[in-house]
């Protein structure tokens, strides 16, 4: 009998698993649930003290921004767009407005 020559189904098993050894899978993993961009679960809440005209001008502010919007403005959503708009704002204005608040 003349020897057979190829592989074997033995070896091709141990070089697959060989090969899948080495090099990880890259799968994506696809979810139907949406993921949040904005988790806050975990943070401390960061404490605001403000006197009753301001909380109530503050209020006022963020029932204007609803009304434009459409959604359910809040006050940590004003700070989120506040701070994303960093850039944009007058630095000077934002101090003096600041230093007449006070």
């Amino acid at each position: 009998m003349t020897k057979l020559k190829g592989t074997t189904a033995l070896n091709r098993r141990t070089q697959r698993k060989a090969e899948t050894d080495t090099a990880p899978k890259k799968t994506e993993k696809i979810t139907t649930v949406g993921t949040r961009r904005n988790v806050t679960t975990g943070t401390s809440p960061v404490p605001m003290r403000l006197p009753e005209d301001d909380k109530a001008e503050l209020a006022q502010w963020l029932e204007e921004l609803s009304e434009a919007t459409g959604k359910k403005i809040t006050g940590a959503k004003l700070f989120r767009g506040l701070i994303h708009m960093r850039g944009k704002l007058n630095q000077k204005a934002l101090i003096q407005a600041i230093n007449e608040a006070c």
